[in-house]
């Protein structure tokens, strides 16, 4: 017999209010009883993980985000598993995890092609100057910092 519909969304009601405010142990408690109720939504696998995820348990993190063959992909799911990559210092998994699900998230950034532009041009810009071989003004001294007089 499965639970009334109203019971889980008071579970992820109470999930999210203490994940909010900052009540991580009992925003996993809530959110383990949801993934009980309702062990094959993606929305119940993306917040546990995500809870563990808060705590700093990248494995168990890990493991509930892992993408699964036999079921769709939760974009929730494969983010929190990428930072779970990086906890655990997998970075090829995490960024492969990204990449295979690039159709998904590509288009959901608010950038604009322009404005990223700029940023990649202002950040060009900003390295160019950094590796500059300029002498510096005269009366500027790079080596010791400025004495403050009292």
């Amino acid at each position: 017999m499965s639970p009334p519909v109203g019971v889980s969304v008071q579970l992820r009601q109470l999930v999210y209010y203490n994940l909010d405010n900052g009540l991580l142990d009992n925003a996993l408690f809530y959110a383990s009883r949801l993934h009980a109720q309702e062990p094959r939504n993606g929305d119940a696998i993306h917040l546990l993980a995500l809870c563990n995820l808060r705590l700093g348990r990248y494995k168990a993190a890990f493991d509930y985000a892992k993408p699964v063959r036999h079921q769709p992909p939760h974009l929730g799911c494969v983010y929190v598993y990428a930072q779970a990559c990086l906890g655990l210092e997998q970075f090829n998994l995490g960024a492969q995890a990204l990449e295979d699900l690039r159709g998904l998230w590509a288009g959901r950034n608010h950038w604009s092609k322009y404005y990223v532009a700029w940023c990649l041009g202002r950040l060009d810009a900003n390295i160019s100057l950094q590796t500059s071989t300029r002498k510096p003004p005269d009366g500027i001294c790079q080596t010791q910092p400025p004495a403050i007089a009292c």
